[in-house]
């Protein structure tokens, strides 16, 4: 079997990547405010440029089977880059959920699986 690779980083390269990401830092979006609605059953995530996200609450790792007021209870970390909802001891970071990762890789791939299974239901 061959010898895993080894990498070493230095204290320069890690201060370097460090500045990068936070000369980038202030183009990222961030959550002004997020609420859960019931009627609809989704989680809406207002930006900082006034745009809407809207995602189903199945979707994400942690919600399903949750009574209204532990999701509606919502708490924005990290000025706008992560949400905790305390009452279910649930958290995601927000840039996360812009990308489509809901969870972990385990609920991802079940959801992967889920939709896969629908589009066969459906004759896709």
């Amino acid at each position: 079997m061959p010898e895993p690779a080894k990498l070493t980083t230095t204290d320069a390269e890690i201060d370097a990547a460090i500045a990068r990401g936070r000369k980038y830092a202030k183009y990222d979006r961030r959550v002004m405010k997020a609420t859960y609605s019931k009627k609809m059953d989704t989680l809406r995530l207002v930006l900082d440029d006034g745009a809407t996200y809207t995602i189903p609450r199945a979707l994400i790792q942690g919600l399903s089977g949750a009574e209204e007021k532990a999701l509606k209870r919502i708490q924005i970390l990290g000025d706008g880059t992560g949400l905790l909802w305390p009452l279910l001891d649930v958290a995601h970071y927000v840039p996360e959920l812009f990308t489509g990762v809901y969870g972990s890789e385990k609920w991802m791939t079940a959801l992967y699986k889920q939709r896969k299974n629908l589009r066969l239901i459906d004759g896709q």
